[in-house]
Order: C-alpha cells, then sequence, then structure tokens
C-alpha cells in the first residue's frame, strides 16, 4: 500500500497526507520554563553503596525519615536533609548456605543477596520486612528500641506469596488492619503469580482470574483492597496476543469458601482500565506503569476522590506514554456491572444476563463468606471479569506524549495546590526511564466542568546518566522546604517543587509558567513562590494559571517588545519610521501560508496537465488503431467454385470484409464458417460445383 501511494500521489500531496493523519494526535506540549537544568546546590543526593547496585525501593515513611530497602540494607534516611542516621541502619544478610545453593542454581553473584522488597509499620513500635533473601523469600518483625532503634524480635517466616524471589520482578504489598495483602509470584520460575492473604490466594493456573501479571500497587478503600496491575487479556486471546491494564478487588473480610474452597477468594473480581484517545477506533494506552494515592479534593466544580495512573504503548508499537484520572466512584461502580461470559473456548466474551447472575451478587463483602453455596463460589471462579471499562475522568488522557526519546515510568502528585485566586490544582511530577521528571497541571481545574487542558510547565534534566526513575514522593516537613523525592536502582535525589525565579526575570514570563506555587511581585519585581514567608503582607499576586496572562503585564510586554525592536534593528534605520519592521511571528505565519499555497496550486497545476495529457494520449491511440483497421481490412472472403476435379473454377470479391490483421500480426476472422461433417442427401447441388455443405455464419 505504501509503495501504491508513493507511486501515484506526488511527493507534495503525500506529505500533506501524512500531516494530515497525524492532526488527531496530541501535540506535545513545551515546557513554559525553558530552563531544563538544575542548580546542583539547591539538589540533595544520596547514592547509598557506591561499589555495586543497590536496587533503592522506596518504601514507608517513618516520621520525618525515609525507609529504603536495598541490598542487605534497609537505608533511614532525614528528609531534612537527606543524610543517612546511620545508628537506625538495618542490615540482614543471607546465610552462606543460602547464597551457595543460589549459585548452585545457576544465577549470579549480584542476584544472590537479600534485596528488601517488603517494608510495613505494624502500629509505631513494629516493623515488618521481607528480602528475596538470594531466591529464597523470609520475613522477619523487628521493634523499636528506644536507644538502638528497631531491632530483631527473634521471629522469621516463610515469605513465599509475599515478596518476590527476584529483585526486578513487580510485586505490591498493602497492611490491612494488621494483615497483609500481597500481589506478586510464589515460585522460583515466576510462573505462578497470586494474590494473596494468608491462608486465601487466586486459583493456581487459572487463566481467567491471572494471566501473566504485572503488578504495580494497591491499596484500601472501603470494604475492599484493590490491585491495579497490566496482563495478557484472557478475552483477547482468540485474535491474538495483547495486553490490558486492570484493577481487581477482594473483600477485607473474605474468610473464604467451603471445604472445597477454603484457601480461595470468594470475592475476587477485576475489570479493564481504558486509558486512551477516543475516535471511531480509539488509540489505547494499554499498559499500566504506576498509580498515585488516592487524591480527595475538588474536580469539575465537585468534590471527588480520583487517583491518577501512568500508561504506556507495547514497546513494539508507536512510542506513547499518557496521564489518565479516574474517579473512584466510576471504578467502584464498573463492579456492580454486567460480568463477562464465553460459552466455550472458541465463542466470543459477551455480558451475561442479570437474570444468570446467583443471589447475593458475586463480589459482595457478607458476613460469613464460608455459607456460600458452591454454586455462588464456581460461578465467581469462572466469571471474575467485569463486562465494562473503567472510564478516565475526563474522556482522554490528561497528558499525553509520543517520543522515541523516553517513556514515562512513575508520578507523584501534589494535590490541591491553592493558586493567588483561591482555585485549587494538583500539580502532576512525572518521572521518565531516562532521568527527566516532567512538571504539569490542568489548567481547566477551576473552570466548573470536566475537561483536559494540560500544561507542561517544566521538563528537567535531573540525572544526567539518564537513568530510569523508579519511584517519586512529594515531602512536606514542617522543618525543611516541600521537595520532590526522586529514586533510582542506584540514588536518591530531593529537589525543590519550584523554580520561580530561574529565566522568569519579567512579569509576563512569570504569570506565562502558569505555575500555581510561583507568582509575579510587582513592588519587588521579582517571581516567587506564593505561600514563601517572604512574601510581603498586603502585596498583590499578579497570577492566572488558567490563562498564562495578566492585564498588569500588559505595559511590561509592551516595552519589552519596544526594547527588543531598538535592539535589534541597525541604528540608522531608528528615525525612519517608514520602513516597516515585521516580527518573528508574522514573518513565520507569511512563510508557513506561501508554502501551503504553493503546494496547493502546484497539485493543482499537475493534476490537469496530467489529465489532459492523459486524454490527448488515449484519443491519440485510438485513431492509429482505427486507421489500422482500416488499412488490414482489404483482405476479402471470395466464394470458391471448383469444377470437378478440385481446381478453382471463379473468385468474385466480397463487398464486406471478413478478416484483417490485428496489431500483434495475427489474422483475425469477421466471418467464420462452421461445417458439419455429414450432409442431407435430399439437398440439391448446383452443376458445375462441387458438393457443398451446410454453413453456419458466425459473425464477431
Amino acid at each position: 500500500m505504501a509503495d501504491l501511494l508513493r507511486a501515484r500521489l506526488p511527493p507534495l500531496l503525500l506529505v500533506v497526507c501524512l500531516l494530515s493523519s497525524a492532526a488527531a494526535w496530541q501535540e506535545d506540549l513545551v515546557a513554559r520554563n525553558p530552563n531544563t537544568t538544575l542548580d546542583e546546590e539547591s539538589v540533595l543526593k544520596f547514592s547509598g553503596n557506591l561499589s555495586h547496585n543497590d536496587h533503592f525501593k522506596l518504601l514507608e515513611r517513618d516520621g520525618n525519615s525515609l525507609l529504603i530497602g536495598a541490598r542487605n540494607i534497609v537505608f533511614n534516611i532525614s528528609l531534612t536533609d537527606l543524610t543517612e542516621r546511620r545508628d537506625e541502619r538495618l542490615e540482614w544478610h543471607s546465610d552462606p548456605q543460602d547464597v551457595q545453593l543460589c549459585i548452585m542454581k545457576g544465577l549470579d553473584e549480584e542476584a544472590c543477596h537479600n534485596y528488601i522488597r517488603v517494608l510495613a509499620k505494624r502500629g509505631d513500635e513494629e516493623l515488618f520486612v521481607c528480602g528475596t533473601n538470594s531466591y529464597k523469600p523470609r520475613c522477619r518483625n523487628y521493634k523499636k528500641n528506644p536507644e538502638l532503634g528497631y531491632v530483631p524480635d527473634g521471629t522469621e517466616r516463610d515469605a513465599r506469596g509475599i515478596c518476590p524471589y527476584s529483585p526486578k520482578h513487580n510485586s505490591t504489598v498493602t497492611f490491612v488492619d494488621g494483615e497483609l495483602f500481597s500481589g506478586t509470584v510464589a515460585d522460583f520460575a515466576g510462573s505462578d503469580p497470586l494474590i494473596y492473604r494468608h491462608p486465601l490466594r487466586t486459583e493456581q493456573s487459572e487463566l481467567k482470574q491471572l494471566n501473566a501479571p504485572s503488578f504495580v500497587g494497591s491499596m484500601e478503600y472501603g470494604d475492599h483492597v484493590y490491585f491495579f496491575f497490566r496482563e495478557t487479556a484472557v478475552e483477547y486471546i482468540n485474535c491474538g496476543k495483547r495486553v490490558y491494564s486492570r484493577v481487581a478487588r477482594v473483600c477485607k473480610k473474605d474468610q473464604g469458601g467451603s471445604y472445597k474452597h477454603r484457601y480461595s477468594w470468594t470475592s475476587f473480581l477485576k475489570s479493564r482500565l481504558n486509558c486512551s484517545i477516543p475516535g471511531d477506533y480509539p488509540f489505547y494506552f494499554d499498559e499500566i506503569q504506576s498509580i498515585s494515592t488516592v487524591q480527595s479534593g475538588v474536580y469539575g466544580g465537585r468534590p471527588e476522590e480520583v487517583l491518577y495512573a501512568v500508561f504506556t504503548t507495547p514497546v513494539n508499537s508507536i512510542p506513547g506514554s499518557a496521564i489518565c484520572a479516574f474517579r473512584m466512584t466510576d471504578l467502584v461502580d464498573t463492579f456492580a456491572g454486567a460480568f463477562k461470559h464465553q460459552e466455550d473456548m472458541n465463542s466470543n466474551w459477551l455480558p451475561l444476563k442479570n437474570s444468570q447472575v446467583p443471589s447475593p451478587r458475586p463480589g459482595l463483602c457478607v458476613n460469613d463468606s464460608r455459607q456460600l453455596s458452591d454454586a455462588h463460589l464456581n460461578f465467581i471462579q469462572s466469571h471474575p471479569l467485569m463486562d465494562g471499562a473503567v472510564p478516565s475522568l475526563h474522556g482522554r488522557p490528561l497528558l499525553a506524549r509520543t517520543s522515541l526519546r523516553h517513556r514515562f515510568t512513575k508520578i507523584a502528585v501534589d494535590p490541591q495546590v491553592r493558586a493567588a485566586d483561591g482555585t485549587l490544582y494538583d500539580v502532576l511530577f512525572i518521572g521518565t526511564d531516562n532521568g527527566r521528571v516532567l512538571k504539569a497541571v490542568n489548567a481547566a481545574s477551576g473552570s466548573g466542568t470536566v475537561r483536559a487542558e494540560p500544561v507542561l510547565i517544566e521538563e528537567l534534566e535531573v540525572l544526567a546518566s539518564g537513568a530510569a526513575i523508579t519511584n517519586l514522593l512529594v515531602s512536606r516537613q514542617p522543618d525543611a522546604p516541600p521537595r520532590l523525592i526522586v529514586v533510582t536502582d542506584d540514588e536518591v535525589r530531593a529537589l525543590p517543587l519550584h523554580r520561580c525565579g530561574d529565566k522568569a526575570l519579567r512579569c509576563a514570563d512569570c504569570v506565562r509558567l502558569q505555575d500555581p506555587y510561583c507568582g509575579w511581585e510587582a513592588a519587588g519585581q521579582r517571581c516567587a513562590p506564593v505561600d514563601s514567608p517572604a512574601w510581603p503582607e498586603g502585596v498583590a499576586v499578579v497570577q492566572n494559571v488558567s490563562h498564562g496572562v495578566h492585564p498588569h503585564c500588559a505595559e511590561d510586554d509592551a516595552r519589552y517588545e519596544e526594547e527588543l525592536y531598538f535592539a535589534t534593528i541597525p541604528k540608522s534605520r531608528e528615525q525612519d519610521s517608514s520602513d516597516a519592521v515585521y516580527s518573528a511571528k508574522t514573518l513565520a505565519v507569511a512563510v508557513t501560508t506561501t508554502c501551503l499555497l504553493a503546494m496547493v496550486i502546484g497539485f493543482m497545476a499537475g493534476w490537469l496537465f496530467s489529465r489532459r495529457w492523459t486524454r490527448n494520449q488515449q484519443r491519440t491511440k485510438y485513431y492509429e488503431t482505427d486507421s489500422t483497421c482500416l488499412k488490414q481490412a482489404d483482405t476479402v472472403a471470395l466464394p470458391v467454385k471448383t469444377d470437378n476435379r478440385g481446381d478453382i473454377a471463379q473468385t468474385q470479391p466480397n463487398p464486406e470484409p471478413t478478416s484483417f490483421v490485428g496489431n500483434n500480426g495475427k489474422q483475425i476472422n469477421i466471418v467464420v464458417n462452421q461445417t458439419k461433417p455429414t450432409l442431407d442427401r435430399k439437398t440439391e447441388i448446383e452443376p458445375g460445383y462441387d458438393t457443398l455443405q451446410k454453413k453456419r455464419s458466425a459473425y464477431l
């Protein structure tokens, strides 16, 4: 098809077609703040062990400290200055025999260590820690000592089903009412995924429940615990292989079923998350990568609870990333809809009729799940998938980007930041796989309607090495400025949430940032943080997050344009007011318009010329063929008269031509004589002629 288009369409028309087909994509936003570099003095760093990769994972807050799991160590990092409290460091090394067994299994020495992957606080005095332990996961309890910090209490347990075997495997854990809910794998090869809370788990090898999932997060909400993951879609398997984003839930008080189902969930359900660009054929961002915590605030003029998530396209697809927001009410309502049903393995998945759903409805939390009937439990094991998908808040991604350079990995939210006019905005911080952090906001948050107008405030290169960002956290401490904690595999950094004064030296530049943190102080002629204690009392803040312009800056803009004009034109022309000077924007519009007109005129001229030339060629070819036929039709068919010996007796011309020679040189008969092998005896024969046969003439 591509070769055909190149052959049929002029090159300029092909370019126009490609540009028009790309118009449906959201254009990649340009950062308002052009400064992409960081002042190293404002960035705090913690590198851990420089001799090896720690595989850092941000796990838990402990007051004004961060507990960060690493290789054989849990680091206790101060949020104030990002320094380690070495006296509160927890070290846990694998036993030598476990290391030897790990190496004997064929793994390299780097993998045969204890990487801390589960860490949760059970109250103020107890800490629960689990590690990979050289591919033999173990868990420990730690008690807090007033003098020594956390110390092990001597209890240890097997961590299969709680902690992954590999430090690179995606897993998630959530502590709810003293019980641990986990989403991970339960075997060495990583082929037995499960959602687990002792003693309940998802069914083993049941693809309708879990089909090669990769967990990205979990949380408690209402009476349920929710798990977010991506997996191979079982409902798409008859059409090929495809990955979908999912949200699954189980009841916190699920006690399992009757004797046959005593180790199985009786409330497990899952649904698809829809993050797509709408249209006749929606474009889906199918692979979820990260979720935020649930944010409570005002959205579209009404109070809502919202969850943000990072999505990407598959690695062999158009490289794209997106941020979608979901109402928790929409998410909960999805599980009250129809169930998906497949009649047999070759049938389509269709919604199930309500009359076929048992009562009480599967998935609801009951007082004692052990009293449910076997029919009820068999139904929920064979129908865990909901028919409807969870719709995104804005009906489309809040922010989308197509880039060959990077993809989104993590998201953190500073919720409901108050602007100078009182409007509340969620400020989004988005990490990428090449060491960058994007800062964005929805400018339409204060409009009273649910719509997306994304603004990319800045795009910062946090790590020059290009290391992938594995976690983000917004930290606000009373004795320290608010910071963004950025985590990679081998480094932790803390950077300010805003850089108001960087290159925003004029009122218009400051307002144009559309940054809820920043405003223009007219008295001091500076762009400064709105919530800064140094902001003078009674001084009005010049800010406009929704549109990026302010009347106060109009005079400043005019003066700046005048200064720019006189700084760029030659001195000899300053006195000549008759010379026309055009701005760069005017010239760009003129050049673009000229190019488009030239393309259209050139295409029309070429099309008219080609049409006339084709018509002349066809007319010339017709005349030549007609003349040739007439000239070559001189050969006529003559009736033949023979004597009794078979010699030719007489030949007379035929007034109508019966054959001619075609263009390929072969003779073409106009009249074809067909003879029969026998003759009726009653046929009269004219004297002087040979026996005549009956003839049939076919005119072509």
